[in-house]
């Protein structure tokens, strides 16, 4: 009877880890299963969907305010009426094409075929509103749109007045802050939104998250990626970790520090081309010190641009001292008037001001401290600790903060700012680029820098005719500007993009952030 019962307990348990292992197999089943429905979805995204991650995206539906167009531009929303290609020369966009009619006049031709997400006609009446809304609220544009009025002259056809004689239209027409919108809309949400691009926004989360779709409207090529997903991702080391892990399709404003932890990385492309650009340090030309032409030439002479570089920039750009050097046409100016690190020069300039060094290595006159507080953002914040460093060395109390980009805007806006650093494009029109950095209202001149002999350069090269006098008196006003130092010229800022090497059809631009998303990107199977 014993035994009967150890049979039966023997044979109960076999009977129970059968049914275990049939539930376990049914399980695992139903994990693999579950597993396949993850790696069909994660497929699908790959094939339907880009994710494009950024430092910051746009903080308005209305592309009219700064900073809007741009962003838009970059996600594959909006379109100018030209566009820059990577060897500089200057196309028709949304524009069909232009012609020069005389040298104050010049006729823009539309596409008819070409409409808002709306449906409605991108007319000569809708361009015209557009470009006149952008001139009211947006303080970037202004320089571009100055001294061009636009007159309807059919349906298809714009005609440009300038005030000076052979402006470059086209080019000035390219310049990102002009995205032509639908004037007629709201653009105060979602719904209300329209524009020309290739796709069309659905959802809009401030600071985290754009999503957008293709615009069955549109006039172009099709692209052949259905959704856009643009997310905010501010911290550096955050972006490099999505590029890295494979969340997101393409990463720009890779800090530098990250370069080269990526550039070995086989399933990351980068694209690192040299931006037309050039980190500034403004210097707020309000504070009485700073009126001191010879403290302002101390601070330039007082900065090793070279070590600022490799610290700055992990080695990645290059020294330069005057801003429009930047620009690939200007590049023989990038070595002028401050063309070596100069310790002493700089210490005796500062003397000569009345700038002394006291018994603790201060820089004092008057019983006062020479002190500067340099605000920097985004991946400036390295170079701004270089920059601390060196002024400490010429007896200055340097400090540096970093933060926000919306701090230095809130500092510019109540004056109470000492230096900041930022760096503007220097490739376009000469005129427009010039006058918005150094003219009295200079959208760009945060300083108010105000020199007569500058103003009047300013005002010859606004009439200039000609290629080589526009290059001349571009060089003497960049010479004029940079030995007098209202601002400080350092490097051109370096712009790194991380793309993930499933991603194909993607291109280096040396203006990289208006040529992001094209319609030619698709994901190899």
């Amino acid at each position: 009877m014993k035994k009967n019962k150890i049979i039966n307990f023997l044979l109960l348990g076999m009977l129970i880890v059968l049914v275990s292992a049939s539930l376990i197999g049914c399980q695992n089943k139903d994990n693999e299963n579950s597993n396949n429905e993850v790696a069909e979805t994660e497929s699908n995204r790959v094939k339907e969907e880009l994710v494009l991650v950024e430092r910051e995206i746009a903080s308005n539906t209305d592309p009219n305010f700064y900073p809007g167009s741009n962003h838009y531009l970059c996600n594959g929303a909006a379109e100018t009426l030209f566009k820059i290609d990577e060897k500089g020369n200057v196309n028709p966009m949304l524009a069909k094409d232009s012609k020069q009619l005389d040298p104050k006049t010049w006729e823009i031709s539309l596409r008819p075929e070409a409409v808002f997400w709306s449906g409605e006609p991108v007319n000569s009446k809708a361009v015209i509103k557009s470009l006149e809304r952008t001139r009211k609220t947006n303080s970037r544009a202004i320089s571009s749109l100055e001294g061009m009025s636009f007159t309807e002259k059919d349906d298809w056809t714009i005609e440009v007045k300038t005030e000076s004689e052979n402006q470059p239209v086209p080019l000035n027409l390219a310049y990102m802050e002009l995205a032509i919108i639908n004037a007629d809309k709201a653009h105060d949400k979602v719904e209300t939104m329209d524009m020309t691009g290739m796709y069309k926004v659905v959802e809009f989360e401030p600071k985290k998250r754009i999503v957008l779709e293709v615009n069955d409207n549109y006039y172009g090529k099709k692209p052949i990626i259905k959704r856009i997903v643009d997310e905010e991702i501010s911290d550096n080391q955050a972006r490099t970790l999505a590029a890295m892990s494979g969340e997101a399709d393409i990463v720009r404003n890779i800090s530098n520090e990250s370069v080269a932890e990526l550039r070995d990385n086989s399933e990351i492309v980068l694209y690192n081309i040299p931006a037309s650009n050039t980190e500034t340090i403004y210097l707020n030309l309000k504070r009485p010190y700073l009126q001191d032409e010879k403290v302002r030439q101390a601070l330039s002479w007082g900065l090793n641009r070279e070590e600022l570089v490799l610290l700055g920039t992990e080695n990645l750009s290059i020294p330069i001292t005057s801003w429009l050097s930047s620009n690939p046409k200007y590049e023989t100016e990038r070595n002028i008037i401050y063309t070596k690190y100069d310790l002493e020069k700089a210490g005796q300039l500062l003397d000569e001001a009345g700038w002394k060094l006291n018994a603790e290595g201060k820089r004092t006159k008057n019983g006062e401290i020479l002190k500067i507080n340099l605000m920097t953002w985004g991946q400036d914040k390295a170079l701004g600790e270089a920059i601390q460093s060196q002024w400490i060395n010429l007896g200055i109390d340097a400090q540096v903060n970093y933060g926000d980009y919306s701090l230095i805007e809130q500092a510019r806006e109540t004056g109470e700012w000492d230096a900041l650093i930022e760096a503007w494009q220097t490739y376009g029109s000469e005129y427009s680029l010039l006058s918005g950095q150094f003219s009295p209202d200079g959208v760009a001149n945060y300083g108010k820098y105000n020199d007569d002999k500058t103003n009047q350069l300013l005002n010859e090269l606004k009439t200039a005719t000609d290629e080589d006098t526009v290059k001349k008196l571009s060089i003497e006003i960049n010479r004029r500007v940079t030995e007098q130092a209202p601002s400080i010229f350092i490097c051109p800022r370096v712009e790194t993009t991380a793309v993930n090497s499933s991603l194909k059809g993607f291109k280096g631009h040396f203006r990289q952030f208006e040529n992001v998303i094209t319609a030619d990107l698709y994901f190899a199977e």
